[in-house]
C-alpha cells in the first residue's frame, strides 16, 4: 500500500476568558519589530498575542515570519448593544470566524484522500510517456491538480493553528484497490474522507458499512449520486442546476418573444419541461450527429422580435454548430440570445470561440465563477510561489471544497450540524448544504452566469 503522510503539527492554546476573539490577522514580520512595537500597533496586550502564536515564547522574532493577531471584542462594550440586534449564531458569518470563536485546545483533524494517481502504471523513468501524460487534460493531470488543491488549502489552515494528519491514498481507479484500502486503519479512524473521484467508485466505497459514519466527500462530479448517510456530494447535482435554469427562464423570457429549442433525442424530456412554460416556441430536432441545417436556423430568427435560443445538448458537434450560425445570425435589426439548463465540458473547446459566447450573452448555471481579474490575485500569487504555476480550475476546486469540508468539520465533527450556517464562499465555489432524505448532505449552491463579450457576470437573481 502506497501512502504519502505529510503532517502539520501546531499547538493551540486556550482563547481568553475575558475578551472574545472576532476574527484573526495574519501579520508578516517587519525588521526590528518587537511584540511591544506589534501590540501598540494594533492596540492589544502583548499576552493576546502569545496565545495564538505560542511559538512565540520561548523564540526570537525573524523577518517576513507570519503570527496570528486576534480581532478582539470586549464583552463590556456588547453589553451596550441591544440583544435583539447582535447577530445570531447562524447569520451571515464564514466559517473561519466561526472556527476562531468555537476552536478549542484540540484542534487535530485526520484526513484521507483517495485519489486516482494510478502510480502503478506510470513509468517515470519514460521522459516520453510522463510528457504525453500531461499534454491533455485527463484523468491523471486532474487527479495531480485536485491534489494540489487539497494542499493549498491545509497550507492555509496552519494560519488557524490547525493540525492536519493527511493520509494519501492511490484508487487506482480499481474496485480491488479501493476494497483494499477501506480495510485500513488510517482510513477507518478519519474524521474526513475525500473521494474517491469517479462516481462507480466512490458509490462502492460509501457502502462499506464500517465506514457509515464517517463523513466521504464526493468532490468533482455533478452526476447524481445515492446520497447515503455519511455521504456529502459537494457539487450542487445536474437536476438542481436544470431546475434553478428553468426558473430563470420562466421568469424571465418574455412568451411573446421569438422562442426556439434545439434539443437532441437524450433531452426529450427537458424539452418537454421547456415546452410546457413555452407552449408557442419553436421545436428543432438535430439531424444524423448532430447537425442543424444553417437556412432551417435562418428561418425561424426573426428581425421583429427578440430571439431566444435555449439549446439542450452535450453533444459537441450541435453545440459548436449552433453557437458559430447564431452568432452569424446577429444583425443591427436581429437579437440573438442563447441559453441552457446544463453547460457541460464541451463549452470549453478552444474551437468555441469565447467571443461568438459575448455576442450572443449565453446564460446558464454554473457551480463556480471563474476569476475574471486582469492582474494575478493574491490567491495565484501564493499559488505560484508554493507550487511554480498557477492554478486552473480543478486546483481553485481541490481548495474550495478542502478548505470548506475541514472547516466544517474543526466547527462540528457531525457535519449535519453546520448546514444551519448560511451560504459560505470561496475562490470559485459556494457551498450550502442540504440534507438528503437518505441522511446525507449536498451542495444547493450556484451561480447564474452570463457572457459578455470576453467576460463573465453573474447575475443576481431574487
Amino acid at each position: 500500500m502506497k501512502r504519502v503522510f505529510i503532517f502539520l503539527l501546531i499547538t493551540l492554546q486556550p482563547i481568553f476568558s475575558q475578551n472574545i476573539v472576532t476574527d484573526t490577522i495574519v501579520h508578516e514580520l517587519e525588521r526590528k519589530e518587537t511584540l511591544f512595537s506589534i501590540s501598540q500597533k494594533y492596540k492589544i496586550n502583548i499576552d493576546d498575542i502569545l496565545e495564538l502564536n505560542p511559538q512565540l515564547r520561548n523564540s526570537r522574532l525573524k523577518r517576513k515570519s507570519k503570527i496570528l493577531i486576534p480581532v478582539i471584542e470586549s464583552i463590556q462594550e456588547k453589553t451596550f448593544v441591544e440583544k435583539d440586534s447582535l447577530p445570531k449564531e447562524d447569520d451571515l458569518l464564514r466559517l473561519d470566524s466561526i472556527f476562531v470563536k468555537k476552536r478549542k485546545r484540540d484542534n487535530q483533524l485526520n484526513l484521507s484522500v483517495l485519489l486516482p494517481f494510478r502510480s502503478n502504471t506510470v513509468n517515470y523513468d519514460s521522459i516520453e510517456e510522463v510528457e504525453s501524460l500531461f499534454e491533455d487534460r485527463n484523468l491523471y493531470t486532474i487527479t495531480l491538480d485536485f491534489y494540489s488543491g487539497i494542499l493549498y488549502a491545509i497550507e492555509d489552515l496552519r494560519e488557524l493553528n490547525v493540525s492536519i494528519n493527511l493520509n494519501v491514498f492511490d484508487t487506482e481507479n480499481s474496485i480491488n484497490k479501493i476494497n483494499e484500502i477501506s480495510s485500513e486503519n488510517s482510513v477507518k479512524d478519519s474524521d474526513v474522507i475525500i473521494g474517491p473521484l469517479i462516481p462507480r467508485n466512490f458509490e462502492t466505497f460509501s457502502n462499506i458499512e464500517l465506514l457509515e459514519l464517517i463523513p466521504k466527500v464526493f468532490p468533482l462530479s455533478t452526476i447524481p449520486i445515492k446520497i447515503t448517510k455519511g455521504v456529502i456530494q459537494s457539487v450542487t447535482p445536474k437536476n438542481l442546476l436544470r431546475e434553478r435554469m428553468i426558473n430563470y427562464l420562466d421568469k424571465n423570457l418574455d412568451r411573446e418573444e421569438n422562442i426556439v429549442i434545439i434539443a437532441d433525442s437524450l433531452n426529450n424530456e427537458i424539452e418537454s419541461k421547456l415546452s410546457e412554460i413555452f407552449p408557442n416556441s419553436i421545436k428543432i430536432k438535430p439531424e444524423f450527429e448532430g447537425y442543424i441545417l444553417p437556412e432551417l436556423l435562418d428561418s425561424l430568427l426573426v428581425d421583429s422580435l427578440p430571439n431566444k435560443v435555449i439549446v439542450e445538448s452535450e453533444i459537441f458537434t450541435l453545440i459548436s454548430s449552433v453557437v458559430s450560425q447564431l452568432n452569424s445570425q446577429i444583425t443591427s435589426e436581429r437579437d440573438v440570445k442563447l441559453y441552457t439548463t446544463y453547460r457541460g465540458n464541451q463549452y470549453d473547446d478552444p474551437s468555441i470561440n469565447i467571443k461568438d459566447l459575448g455576442n450572443l450573452a449565453f446564460t446558464y448555471t454554473s457551480i463556480s465563477k471563474k476569476i475574471n481579474n486582469d492582474s494575478i490575485s493574491k490567491f495565484e500569487s501564493r499559488y505560484l510561489n508554493l507550487f511554480g504555476c498557477l492554478p486552473n480550475k480543478d486546483v481553485i476546486r481541490g481548495y474550495d471544497v478542502t478548505k470548506d469540508i475541514l472547516l466544517r468539520a474543526l466547527i462540528d465533527k457531525n457535519l449535519n450540524r453546520t448546514t444551519k450556517y448560511d451560504e459560505q464562499s470561496y475562490t470559485e465555489s459556494k457551498f450550502l448544504y442540504k440534507k438528503d432524505t437518505l441522511g446525507g448532505l449536498f451542495n444547493s449552491s450556484m451561480f447564474i452566469l452570463r457572457h459578455r463579450e470576453y467576460d463573465i457576470e453573474e447575475i443576481i437573481d431574487q
